[in-house]
């Protein structure tokens, strides 16, 4: 009993001399594990997709709405989503964005639009041909349903599980501690 008591106290102190990051990092760890909630569109859309850890993509689907629920590490109702997405079991390709109107999509040339969109080709053939995807989607596995103008997204994000589940021990697989604290630095020019 002593040995637990002396334990705690230990990870008490520990987790006291990281501050108050280190408690918001793990929040934001766990916010990032699934991406889940429910799609809507102004016009009939449609998406039937499902990726396998991504080495096996089936289905199709192009969605350009509103999102409401848990996705791309946030809380959100009624943000901007876009999601397309085309699997045939030995190739496939996914692009998914939470956030981003068509028009901030416009803007950006397709480089930058394809790091925002997590842009990634799956399957056995798309993973040799490239380009891999981020720490974000690297090990994910998703799931779009939209049937006219309401759908649903459901993909557990297993490399963000691991980085939640390391994180206690301050190690960041995924590089995205601070993430908030880099966000408002200035860039210098």
């Amino acid at each position: 009993m002593k040995q637990l008591i002396s334990g705690l106290i230990l990870a008490g102190l520990f987790i006291c001399t990281q501050g108050c990051t280190y408690l918001h990092n793990r929040g934001n760890d766990a916010k990032d594990m699934i991406d889940l909630g429910l799609t809507f569109s102004k016009k009939p859309q449609f998406a039937f997709f499902y990726d396998f850890v991504p080495i096996i993509p089936i289905g199709y689907g192009e969605v350009q709405g509103q999102f409401a629920g848990l996705g791309g590490g946030q809380f959100t109702s009624g943000t901007p989503h876009y999601e397309q997405s085309y699997g045939a079991i030995l190739w496939g390709q996914e692009k998914l964005s939470f956030g981003l109107s068509p028009e901030e999509l416009d803007s950006l040339s397709e480089s930058e639009r394809n790091e925002r969109l997590n842009y990634q080709r799956t399957g056995l053939i798309g993973m040799v041909q490239g380009p891999f995807p981020s720490s974000d989607y690297l090990i994910s596995c998703p799931h779009y349903l939209h049937l006219g103008w309401i759908g649903a997204v459901a993909s557990p994000r297993y490399t963000q599980m691991l980085d939640f589940i390391v994180g206690w021990t301050t190690l960041d697989i995924c590089g995205d501690d601070n993430r908030a604290k880099e966000k408002e630095e200035p860039t210098s020019e």
